[in-house]
């Protein structure tokens, strides 16, 4: 029988809570992009999923789909062409995409042939949205640099919006090992002159999670290690509540912030309402 490990402990719990709260999961593979819907480690959206998302949450006057091949270009094309020169700035380009949309062209008679709005998220709806939890999930960063393997990234629509890093609980300091690796991957730590991450995959970010199970933080694009902070309730949904539903007398801080944090609907009100630039 295999030991304890940060798979065994922390990774697959919270992927299996993540389960049970209307995720799916697909596995991630480090030798094959098609294995996560991808044609090359480079990327960072899942477009057919978003394309197929744009489809469903975006209808015209009829009720149907109209969303053209050219259309969804111009809507993929608005979110992943942003020009900033730091990283804060393309993230808060991307949650104003996120939360406003983009214009397209619109329909020939279709309103006097104006532009429509293309919405990437149906905030009104969260069970019209796709959510989809991928670990071990590979990035190339340019330049031939070695890759990086965030340990869970959460998608809405196939746009990456959650990352979390998981470590062992055995590991001396596994929440500040956690922070490091996340900083890391993003491009956050200043006091390294090179860049060492794949910061494209924080773009569309909204939170960043470490988490040894026992403990588990979350902070945001810009936060330091003294940002980041547990969560403490499962509210609207009772804390025995969940525990009952997890088998379980008492909840760890991974529990508490999984089931208050990432369940679907709440995810998207803490998105929408809760995140703001300064």
């Amino acid at each position: 029988m295999p030991l304890p490990n940060e798979y065994t402990q922390v990774e697959l719990p919270l992927l299996e809570q993540l389960e049970g709260l209307d995720w799916s999961y697909l596995e991630g593979n480090t030798e094959d992009p098609a294995a996560t819907e991808r044609s090359s480690f480079r990327e960072v959206l899942l477009r057919g999923r978003l394309r197929a998302a744009l489809r469903r949450i975006n209808r015209g006057p009829d009720g149907e789909e109209w969303l053209d091949d050219s259309r969804l270009n111009q809507a993929l094309s608005a979110l992943e062409r942003i020009a900033a020169p730091r990283l804060l700035e393309v993230n808060e380009a991307a949650t104003t995409f996120l939360l406003t949309g983009t214009q397209v062209e619109g329909l020939p008679g279709w309103d006097d042939d104006r532009d429509r709005t293309v919405h990437y998220i149906d905030w009104n709806d969260w069970q019209n949205n796709d959510f989809l939890a991928v670990n071990q999930f590979r990035v190339d960063p340019p330049g031939g640099r070695k890759y990086s393997v965030p340990d869970i990234v959460l998608f809405v629509n196939g746009i990456p919006l959650v990352v979390i890093e998981c470590k062992s609980p055995s590991v001396t300091d596994p929440i500040e090992e956690a922070i490091t690796q996340l900083l890391r991957y993003s491009n956050q730590r200043d006091w390294i002159d090179e860049d060492e991450g794949v910061e494209r995959l924080f773009h569309y970010n909204q939170l960043m999670i470490g988490t040894s199970g026992l403990k588990a933080v979350l902070g945001s694009v810009g936060a330091g290690y003294e940002h980041y902070r547990e969560w403490k309730e499962t509210s609207p949904v009772p804390t025995a509540e969940v525990a009952a539903a997890l088998g379980k007398q008492a909840l760890t801080s991974q529990e508490t912030l999984a089931a208050g944090v990432l369940r679907p609907a709440h995810l998207l009100d803490i998105i929408r309402n809760f995140i703001l630039f300064m």
